[in-house]
């Protein structure tokens, strides 16, 4: 088996990547991707841009987005400050908001939180209010413009979405307390630690991350070789999946042609449009999907498709689909990270950062990881799932019932624990540079998937 990145526990890390702007721009949530980039979505366009640029690089842009200038060091006392901090107390509740299906779930219950509640006597209020970044973000906008709480402590955003960088952008993140995230700091991996999107993860610590590569039927596609082209084949005409949202769309296609999505050009845009074009008048695809993709995967409508990671290791966790396999292409795949991260004006901070860093302990990640299967983001819990025991035994024991496959199924996966191979040919998402470029983006892709 190849190398595996993993954390302190003496294990090798040489394979993390070197050049860290090869992860700016890294964007998509865990459901569907639809109107992402759909700036009116936001209040403003200019606005939308800037939150798509995110925090880092912002403040030299800010012109360009028609921003407001950047805002003086804030003040020793300031909300999030070490001062600050220190005057927070625990409140013995938290209120958490994640994306539906994202965390350990078995008869019922999430025994992390469970967990953690046992260990602290914080109660932990979860709910799934989050499908897509913007509706949700635009849910709790009205709060934060008016200085209230959201209703949540914790809530979780997708790196360089227009909203995680509207949230920054407009000080509506708390600055985490950085004495607190002890866990993170000694189980953290190399590609969730000092993101380009959150320079010393000064607001956002990752929930998840994943992919966006190609998923597929081997009882059909028999060699399906290992470059983005077979989304192109003739041979499966009719039967492929591409995805509706504008931002994995053209990043495809460029990638169809040799090129790096993140330091691309107009030029290549236009020829990655034609292309793609050429693909859908061949009659090459049967269908434009969001999340409904994997369902007509499953069926066998399509053969082959742009898919999630996740999605495709969870079915084929089911005898029934242990025919879909995922293809990460030469060419590469899209890398995207979910963060957790807390808004301005949450009731319960002190109780949020203990939340947080809790989910950095290798033990508790195990579970999490053994039900989500994405990219986990404490490799230290592969060792857990290879070999576990005390109360991640006993519960990873139980979840191994209604999963079926052993924990070190999950532990051997490359989707999950990454070898360096798949994290050298992770690509990053372009950063728009103005609302021009926006808008030229979605109008050549956009077109190919409405038909309009």
């Amino acid at each position: 088996m190849a190398e595996r990145e993993t954390g302190p526990s003496g294990t090798d890390t040489s394979g993390a990547i070197a050049d860290p702007a090869a992860w700016r721009g890294l964007t998509m949530p865990r459901l569907s991707r639809r109107g992402l980039l759909q700036a009116g979505g936001l209040a403003g366009g200019a606005t939308a841009v800037c939150g798509v640029l995110g925090a880092a690089g912002l403040s030299s842009l800010l012109a360009a987005c028609g921003g407001p200038a950047p805002a003086p060091p804030a003040a020793a006392d300031a909300v999030g400050s070490s001062a600050w901090w220190s005057k927070q107390e625990l409140h013995y509740t938290v209120n958490f908001a994640n994306w539906p299906d994202y965390i350990d779930l078995l008869d019922n219950r999430h025994p992390t939180l469970e967990h953690f509640t046992d260990l602290t006597r914080i109660r932990v209020n979860y709910s799934e209010p989050i499908s897509e970044n913007l509706p949700f973000y635009n849910s709790i906008r009205p709060s934060l413009e008016r200085n209230e709480y959201t209703g949540y402590d914790v809530i979780v955003s997708t790196n360089n979405s227009p909203a995680l960088g509207e949230l920054i952008n407009n000080d509506w993140l708390i600055p985490l307390d950085q004495s607190m995230m002890n866990n993170f700091r000694a189980y953290a991996g190399s590609l969730v630690r000092n993101p380009p999107w959150d320079p010393g993860n000064t607001y956002t610590m990752a929930w998840q991350s994943g992919w966006t590569a190609i998923g597929y039927n081997a009882s059909v596609v028999k060699e399906p070789g290992d470059s983005v082209g077979i989304l192109f084949d003739q041979r499966y005409a009719g039967r492929v999946g591409m995805m509706s949202d504008t931002y994995e769309l053209g990043s495809v296609g460029l990638l169809a042609l040799g090129v790096d999505p993140a330091t691309s050009t107009e030029a290549e845009w236009r020829k990655a449009a034609l292309l793609l074009q050429k693909q859908k008048s061949d009659g090459i695809v049967r269908g434009y999907y969001d999340q409904n993709y994997i369902d007509n995967l499953k069926s066998g409508e399509i053969v082959v498709s742009q898919a999630f990671s996740g999605d495709i290791f969870q079915a084929n966790l089911q005898q029934r689909y242990q025919d879909l396999q995922l293809l990460m292409p030469a060419e590469g795949g899209m890398f995207w990270t979910d963060n957790m991260c807390i808004p301005v004006h949450a009731q319960n901070p002190k109780d949020a950062m203990t939340l947080m860093d809790y989910f950095y302990q290798p033990q508790i990640e195990a579970v999490v990881e053994y039900y989500n299967d994405y990219v986990c983001p404490v490799p230290d819990a592969r060792l857990v799932l290879l070999s576990p025991s005390g109360w991640a035994a006993q519960e990873l024991a139980a979840m191994r019932r209604e999963i079926g496959k052993p924990p070190s199924y999950t532990a051997d996966s490359d989707l999950v624990f990454p070898t360096p191979e798949f994290r050298a040919r992770s690509k990053g998402y372009y950063q728009f540079r103005d609302p021009d470029q926006l808008a030229l983006w979605d109008k050549l892709f956009g077109s190919i998937a409405t038909g309009s």
